[in-house]
């Protein structure tokens, strides 16, 4: 007789042995995507200092000027008259590497793990939107306090305000990352056989 019958404990289902149909799918999405944002984050910081531009232009009534370059895209904003000191976007300051690890770790837990896909993908979907959503507003705030302030204006929100807000939406990403998980931890039950 099983030890769970004994205790009086419902018996566990059987371990699963290979992703069902939709992590098997969004699995390999999943590190795709992340091997993208690794590889490809010089083309992300592109699209993500456009996106920069459009929301400066649009909301904040500035010029814009986005200069590709090797190392780093450049954004110039400005008044009617002139443009002030460019910002480059690094690798540092994007937020590719800062999304790639949750998609990383859910693409495995989508092919390898227990868990429901769905939640994962949920999960992967908040994380990102919102790490992405914070580094686009600090990246926004940054433009605006340069072209307000100088560069005190760039050097109080890069590195002190920014850094911290990027800080604490990686934290809170986690944490709303590991509460999605967790909340659907039954296990998934669409396992093939």
């Amino acid at each position: 007789m099983p030890a769970t019958a004994l205790s009086g404990l419902p018996a566990r289902p059987a371990a699963r042995t290979r992703p069902g149909p939709l992590g098997a799918v969004c699995g390999p999405l999943a590190l795709a995507l992340a091997g993208l944002l690794v590889g490809g984050e010089h083309m992300y910081r592109n699209l993500e200092l456009t996106a920069v531009a459009q929301v400066a232009t649009h909301l904040l009534g500035l010029r814009t000027l986005l200069l590709p370059s090797p190392s780093a895209p450049v954004l110039y904003a400005g008044g009617p008259d002139h443009f002030e000191r460019g910002i480059a976007l690094t690798t540092g300051c994007s937020s590719a590497l800062l999304v790639a690890p949750f998609a990383l770790v859910l693409g495995l837990l989508l092919l390898f793990g227990h868990r429901r896909p769905g939640r994962l993908l949920l999960a992967l979907t908040l994380a990102g939107a919102l790490i992405a959503g914070t580094n686009l507003g600090r990246l926004t705030l940054i433009v605006a306090m340069q072209h307000r302030y100088g560069s005190a204006g760039f050097e109080w929100t890069h590195v002190l305000f920014g850094s911290l807000l990027m800080m604490a939406a990686a934290l809170a990403a986690l944490l709303l990352c590991l509460a999605v998980v967790a909340r659907g931890s039954a296990p998934a039950e669409d396992v093939a056989p």
